[in-house]
């Protein structure tokens, strides 16, 4: 059975997978909290139970009721246990007067989605994160509490009048569930540093969204990059970053030619093909049929496709041209499918040349992806122009993240880690970070040689 759909008529372009900036974008559409709370629901596989969403107010306030309703759960266990009942008012103002839970465990986060609705396009930025998690979850809980307190709060909250279990794989997931993942091998890092998280459940409370910000930026600019490339599966580019009290020169090619502008000269390519894409296939939820990013696409494609993918090739480009004297100007007599396909992406990305009317569309678009998920790295430095930057708040957590389970790494060791997210350093920088790595002291020096540098975790 083919994956492309039976009956392609060209329509408006739409674009609902792989990627969450849209053509137009709401203030709050991008909100990192709703982001990472989505995340924590699909690692723990918990939500907040489905009556207490039901509990009707207003949107604004359906988090402080949800909480009310906790706080009086919380405050029946403990009844159960203290001697004085007059020690709950301090342990309420503890915990609940200031919002001190949400630092007790990363599932507290949950009562961030209660004023969530099913079509709220909040969704479209952990959709993202959805997609490279692949259904990736805890197989157990894990507890770190600071005290016998806290342990009963969160035991409280892990009753079945709170939370509630879902089910792996479920469209509770959110839409991400059923994409295949556009870049595998950044899906593996992303789940692997995410464990690595998990298991230190105080710092993932600390450090999550500057998580998500990375690779919200480094799934960017490795889509952009790998886009076009049809052949082969992706594989990381080079990323060039140096530290935020670096300067950057002339005589750092590599900034400049394996840093942001080469993504920005890609970006133009994602809303095009994306949405030619989405408009081609056709998934059966029911059946859990993913949907396949191009690079895969290409490799179902079977002979029978071809009239379909001619046939829209000729009508979409009719429909995209604004003068009358339309010519069609690719090989009819073609029979491969590829090729279509092909060429579909070539109309894809013309539509929206300068002249034409949808030219502001993508460059909507292409704000968006600039302004809210590139900003946070992106920093431009004299003549120079626009080059990758990493504060240490930054380095120190992908220090953490790619030394992952060992004690301590070899400095070239680490440098090797990084480049499997992407992460590169040139020379300069690799003397900046060693300086660093040096003042805050997770260095080990064996010899004078560069070999024997080793670099411990800082958790």
């Amino acid at each position: 059975m083919s994956i492309i759909k039976s009956d392609l008529k060209p329509s408006s372009n739409v674009l609902n997978s792989y990627f969450p900036a849209r053509t137009n974008v709401k203030e709050g559409d991008f909100d990192w909290g709703v982001a990472k709370a989505i995340v924590i629901r699909n690692l723990y596989r918990k939500d907040i139970n489905s009556k207490l969403k039901k509990i009707q107010a207003e949107s604004s306030q359906k988090e402080k009721v949800i909480l009310d309703v906790f706080l009086k759960q919380c405050k029946e266990d403990f009844l159960l246990k203290l001697d004085d009942e007059a020690l709950w008012d301090y342990i309420k103002d503890m915990y609940f007067e200031n919002n001190a839970i949400y630092e007790i465990s990363p599932e507290f986060l949950l009562f961030k989605l209660a004023p969530l609705t099913a079509s709220s396009s909040q969704h479209n930025l952990a959709n993202m994160f959805s997609s490279m998690m692949r259904g990736y979850g805890l197989k157990e809980s894990i507890t770190t509490v600071n005290n016998f307190l806290e342990s009963h709060i969160l035991s409280s909250l892990r009753s079945e009048n709170i939370l509630e279990d879902f089910e792996a794989g479920t469209r509770l997931l959110s839409k991400g569930i059923n994409e295949d993942a556009y870049l595998p091998f950044l899906s593996d890092c992303f789940n692997q540093d995410l464990d690595f998280l998990a298991h230190r459940p105080k710092y993932m409370l600390q450090q999550l969204e500057n998580l998500l910000r990375l690779y919200g930026y480094l799934y960017t600019a490795q889509l952009a990059l790998n886009i076009k490339n049809l052949e082969q599966e992706p594989s990381p580019k080079p990323l060039y970053f140096i530290m935020e009290n670096e300067a950057a020169s002339r005589e750092r090619p590599d900034l400049v030619r394996h840093g942001h502008q080469s993504v920005q000269r890609f970006i133009p390519y994602i809303f095009p093909y994306l949405s030619m894409s989405e408009s081609l296939q056709d998934t059966d939820k029911e059946n859990n049929q993913h949907r396949l990013p191009l690079w895969k696409l290409i490799t179902k494609l079977k002979p029978e496709d071809t009239p379909k993918l001619k046939k829209y090739a000729e009508d979409f480009s009719k429909n995209r041209h604004d003068d009358d004297d339309f010519k069609f100007p690719y090989e009819y007599e073609n029979d491969d499918p590829k090729y279509w396909l092909n060429c579909l992406l070539i109309e894809a990305v013309k539509q929206f040349d300068k002249k034409k009317s949808r030219a502001a569309a993508n460059e909507k678009f292409i704000k968006t992806t600039e302004i809210e998920l590139c900003s946070e790295f992106v920093k431009a430095r004299g003549q120079v122009g626009k080059v990758l930057v990493m504060n240490q708040d930054y380095i120190s957590l992908i220090t953490n993240l790619a030394i992952g389970g060992s004690d301590k790494l070899r400095f070239h060791e680490l440098l090797e880690s990084f480049k499997l997210r992407g992460i590169c350093f040139d020379r300069q920088s690799q003397k900046a970070l060693i300086q660093f790595y040096e003042r805050v002291g997770n260095v080990e020096r064996m010899s004078d040689s560069g070999d024997a540098v080793y670099v411990r975790k800082t958790v």
